[in-house]
């Protein structure tokens, strides 16, 4: 029951133009054990290469610093950028345990171990998935915040990734915590540990010049080519960005 209920929230969500701007984008859960993820996705041209957005780490703590019972995103900020990109194949992927707690979620998957090895499996099913929807053997994945993190455990194993564009991306998950004074994230792998076969990969960064949460310099600090690093002077974590959109959206 539990399961048909939060499906049901995910449907009512698709309905309501003002809650979410994936209005025209096909819902679609993706069963990609232990997890059950949800996505949206345009697919105008089959075989041609598809962009693939990937979510934050959403509502996964409280103001007071607490795990939440509920990961799913309160702001849209990704879900716009998708539901604007201009070319013929677009899909969002929300993360594990978002928009419905179903399958085997657990805190954990959007605390300690919302980078593990099982989450970033699951999530790389998910993104096959929509390639063999669109027929095609290229994406490119954008991934927002913890999203960034996942898209490059993802490009590393997965040869079909031709570009990984992140947007206030967490790159170094233990850097990043540090720079917090958070705790580790124990259950979680890090790309920092597979930076060699990252830097091989066709990159680009975005990051917001007053962004606190992913602040430019644990970015330029990871990335090995800096010219890959474009700093959005006004941009928070998740405001400001118009700038670059065009750009965003184009291949380079």
């Amino acid at each position: 029951m539990k399961k048909y209920l939060c499906l049901l929230f995910v449907f009512l969500l698709t309905g309501c133009a003002t809650s979410n701007p994936l209005t025209d984008f096909r819902f679609q859960t993706q069963t990609v054990p232990p997890y059950i993820v949800a996505s949206w996705h345009q697919i105008n041209q089959v075989g041609k290469p598809i962009r693939i957005y990937i979510e934050g780490d959403g509502n996964a703590f409280d103001a007071h610093g607490y795990p939440t019972d509920n990961p799913t995103p309160n702001s849209d900020f990704l879900r716009q950028i998708a539901a604007r990109d201009p070319n013929p194949n677009v899909a969002y992927l929300g993360r594990p345990c978002q928009y419905m707690l179903a399958g085997d979620c657990s805190v954990k998957d959007w605390t300690t171990g919302r980078f593990s090895p099982q989450i970033v499996s699951s999530m790389n099913q998910a993104i096959n998935a929509l390639m063999k929807k669109a027929q095609t053997n290229k994406a490119v994945l954008i991934g927002y915040s913890g999203g960034a993190q996942i898209a490059g455990l993802i490009a590393i194993q997965n040869p079909r990734i031709s570009e990984v564009i992140t947007i206030a991306g967490v790159l170094d998950v233990d850097e990043w915590a540090s720079y917090h004074h958070d705790t580790p994230l124990s259950d979680s792998l890090n790309l920092y540990d597979y930076k060699k076969s990252f830097d091989k990969i066709k990159q680009r960064h975005y990051v917001g010049g007053k962004d606190t949460v992913v602040p430019p310099q644990l970015t330029q600090k990871f990335v090995s080519n800096p010219s890959t690093v474009i700093i959005v002077p006004k941009a928070t974590h998740n405001k400001g960005y118009e700038s670059i959109y065009n750009e965003l959206y184009q291949d380079k």
